[in-house]
């Protein structure tokens, strides 16, 4: 009796899947679906309970240009965190090596500005001055070598993602041996 009990509650759900569907006309025309005959000559409606079981060559090659279009997406994403990451480590300690050339060139600017108008205070001024254009120099000097290692870091990044795309290009396309 408890196994007929379990089959019935099994079979239960399968009647209420293939229960018959009609397709009828409302009275504004609309079309309504009833589990009820909308007439005596009424035919079931055919309802399709899933998805075929292999996608169709359109659905996989969406599917593959999907799959594809986020790799390619990916791989510029990884492209801008290299970029990011090569920026704070080239410009990051750069910038700091700068900020302190101005602070020392505001340092000098303040003592030049303290020199006795005298030929003593002349002199020490005038090498005061050197030293500022020296640390202008240096700034100088360290922005073109801060510029010449982010442009190198730039191709490099540039050439992953490149190499990247490349990859995802030749995974994604059909080989001769596929296509005939």
């Amino acid at each position: 009796m408890r196994s007929f009990a379990i089959a019935a509650m099994l079979l239960v759900p399968c009647a209420a899947a293939t229960a018959q569907v009609y397709k009828c006309k409302g009275s504004s025309g609309e079309t309504v679906y009833s589990q009820n005959p909308c007439a005596r000559d009424s035919k079931p409606h055919e309802v399709r309970t899933g998805r075929a079981a292999t996608p169709t060559s359109g659905e996989a090659a969406n599917k593959q240009s999907v799959f594809k279009s986020t790799d390619i997406s990916d791989a510029g994403i990884a492209e801008r965190n290299c970029l990011t990451s090569a920026r704070s480590r080239v410009y990051g300690p750069s910038d700091q090596r700068i900020a302190g050339y101005e602070r020392q060139v505001q340092a000098l600017n303040r003592d030049a500005a303290l020199a006795r108008n005298n030929l003593a205070g002349a002199t020490y001024e005038a090498g005061i001055r050197n030293q500022v254009a020296g640390l202008q120099q240096s700034i100088t000097a360290e922005r073109v070598s801060a510029d010449s290692q982010m442009a190198s870091a730039t191709q490099q990044c540039a050439e992953t993602k490149r190499k990247q795309v490349e990859a995802i290009e030749a995974r994604y396309t059909p080989s001769a041996a596929q296509t005939n």
